[in-house]
């Protein structure tokens, strides 16, 4: 049996449809989520009566790509792989399908990592790359419902 960890405390506050603002910890720093483009035209919303946010199916795709590259990074300086500031970017893809119910589901994340580093760190980075997603706490806890995968762009 596991044991709770954390406990986290967000606060939501409906502002007007179809936008709410989330107070998040540690620091109390809000974000704004409502919906854009394709989100608005599947709610039939009118372009014009609200300002676009990033929607709440953003935040969870942003959330995987980036826990999944932190633990990455982390997974490389563990294995003694240094890198500079930028040698690491990715770019995360979320495919969300309207289901038979009409609601919009992620079904589909994919990370792919830019990595500039030394050859001669081939071996510990394929490593750190095999082993690193089922680390990931965002992976781990949408895998059951969401295919997640990533790939590895490496220049030498």
């Amino acid at each position: 049996m596991s044991i709770v960890a954390y406990t986290s405390k967000v606060r939501i506050e409906h502002l007007a449809v179809p936008n709410n603002r989330a107070t998040i910890p540690p620091d109390g720093d809000t974000v704004l989520f409502g919906v854009h483009d394709e989100i608005a035209d599947h709610y039939k919303l009118i372009p014009g009566t609200f300002e676009p946010h990033a929607a709440t199916l953003d935040y969870i795709i942003a959330s995987a790509g980036g826990c999944l590259t932190g633990t990455f990074r982390g997974a490389l300086a563990g294995r003694g792989v240094t890198l500079g500031p930028e040698a690491l970017t990715a770019d995360v893809t979320g495919e969300i399908e309207k289901e038979d119910d009409n609601v919009l589901v992620i079904k589909r994340i994919h990370v792919k990592y830019h990595l500039s580093a030394s050859s001669e760190f081939k071996e510990k980075v394929l490593r750190a790359y095999e082993i690193h997603a089922p680390k990931c706490p965002v992976y781990r806890s949408l895998t059951p419902g969401i295919t997640i995968t990533t790939e590895l762009d490496w220049k030498e």
